[in-house]
């Protein structure tokens, strides 16, 4: 996937299917990433409906799908429509399972079909437009199609488009001119989610649930990632803080605030509910070498923004741009670096702490959930296994259950005295275990896909 993005230009993804394979490739409905077991749910419908939809001006921001034909290969609308509706459907899907916040993509259609069936939502959501520009089978740029779109009067700013072309072949692309399109060839929802994403001015988010590989998504979409927009909630993405910002590539983003998304109603039990905020999960607003505000450290050692660096050395940044927090190890004592906010806690419900450590060298940690009582006087520790880390971003985790009396909790992570080093802290959670999903209710180790 390339990785540059132009604010009026082009983003290009990946290379499509020949036209004649349109129908059956993609990667619907199961590889790789999750979906729904009914093929036809969900369905959201329409988040508003208009007899002209190319007078859109007074009407709420929303995304127009269209499918867009060329009469070089015909027009096959009837044929596909219930197919494009479905993967729709799913992107839908992504973003609202993305979060622990119930937020959905706000869909406009058109009048004049009976939405009670699927194929009546589906010609009312999906409109062919015949594209007269390009060159028929071989690749075309995403402003051609949106200079046609404009051209057939759909040019509205409170509209982004996401055409489903059906004559091209090679790219998905997104592009922000007089019209926001978000174009591909290869008929799947990571790949349009993706794109339609990049409408929201984020980048490529150099974000992974592996360690020490790239391109893997976190906050945006592709039909090869594991991942769509971060599902499993194991990063700190999360659109209900919508003054938070998460960068990637230079760009400081929250795609939630986008006016073509719902905004984000508490409260769906995500698949880890976590409880920290942005700022928690991933040291972002202290300048490198700096302290950070959101911790604090007692025992031996002291603690710093990362210091600038080469992003080979995992220095300055981590997964997509984000900070990370270093932590130099003094021998004489203990150290314990905690977060500073005790989230609140329910005694005798279970909780899961994670948290992402690299060293350079070697040394040891373990997690520590503590817990307090209403008086804020320390109960007990719950602590993990002691981690002999690595060069490896790896998550390490502690679960335990809240004991009789708790009503918060303080996270940290040790580094047991007798030693001198230095490692380096991101991406902590704090996992409410009460899912549903699994069967302890917290999210899994490992970072493993999971299905319904």
């Amino acid at each position: 996937m390339a990785s540059a993005v132009v604010a009026a230009g082009l983003v290009v993804l990946t290379a499509g299917p020949a036209h004649a394979d349109f129908a059956t490739t993609g990667t619907e409905p199961a590889y790789p990433y999750a979906q729904p077991v009914d093929a036809n749910v969900p369905k959201r419908g329409c988040a508003t409906t208009l007899s002209d939809p190319t007078n859109a001006s007074a009407s709420i921001p929303a995304v127009q799908v269209i499918y867009a034909w060329h009469e070089g290969y015909g027009n096959r609308y009837n044929d596909v429509v219930e197919q494009i509706a479905k993967i729709v459907d799913r992107m839908d899907w992504s973003v609202d399972e993305s979060t622990n916040y119930d937020q959905h993509i706000n869909f406009s259609c058109r009048t004049g079909y009976d939405t009670s069936t699927y194929s009546g939502y589906a010609h009312a959501l999906v409109i062919p437009e015949k594209i007269e520009g390009g060159t028929i089978g071989s690749e075309i740029a995403a402003d051609v199609v949106a200079d046609d779109l404009a051209a057939a009067g759909y040019d509205n700013a409170n509209r982004r488009y996401v055409v489903f072309e059906d004559f091209s072949e090679g790219t998905a692309q997104g592009h922000c001119g007089q019209v926001c399109v978000a174009t591909s060839d290869e008929w799947d929802s990571g790949t349009i989610l993706h794109e339609l994403v990049h409408l929201s001015d984020a980048d490529h988010a150099k974000a992974t649930e592996v360690p020490d590989t790239v391109d893997v998504s976190d906050v945006m979409s592709s039909q090869w990632d594991n991942w769509n927009l971060d599902q499993e909630f194991n990063s700190y993405y999360d659109p209900s803080e919508l003054t938070a910002r998460f960068p990637n590539y230079g760009l400081a983003v929250n795609v939630a605030t986008t006016p073509w998304f719902t905004s984000p109603v508490c409260c769906d039990v995500g698949y880890s509910n976590d409880l920290l905020t942005a700022e928690e999960r991933g040291i972002e607003s202290v300048a490198p070498s700096g302290y950070p505000a959101s911790f604090t450290l007692s025992g031996g050692g002291w603690m710093q923004v990362t210091p600038p660096g080469s992003d080979a050395q995992v220095s300055a940044r981590y997964f997509d741009g984000r900070r990370s927090l270093t932590m130099n190890v003094q021998s004489w004592s203990e150290g314990v670096l905690s977060l500073t906010r005790k989230p609140a806690v329910t005694a005798g419900q279970r909780y899961k702490f994670f948290a992402r450590v690299t060293t350079a060298t070697s040394g040891n940690i373990k997690l520590r959930l503590s817990w307090y009582n209403s008086s804020n006087a320390l109960i007990s520790n719950s602590d993990s296994s002691t981690y002999a880390l690595n060069s490896n971003w790896q998550e390490y985790s502690v679960s335990a259950v809240a004991p009789s009396g708790a009503a918060t909790a303080r996270l940290s992570v040790v580094s047991p005295s007798g030693q001198t080093f230095a490692y380096l802290l991101d991406s902590l959670q704090l996992n409410h275990c009460n899912n549903g999903k699994t069967t302890d209710g917290c999210r899994l180790d490992g970072l493993l896909p999971y299905t319904y």
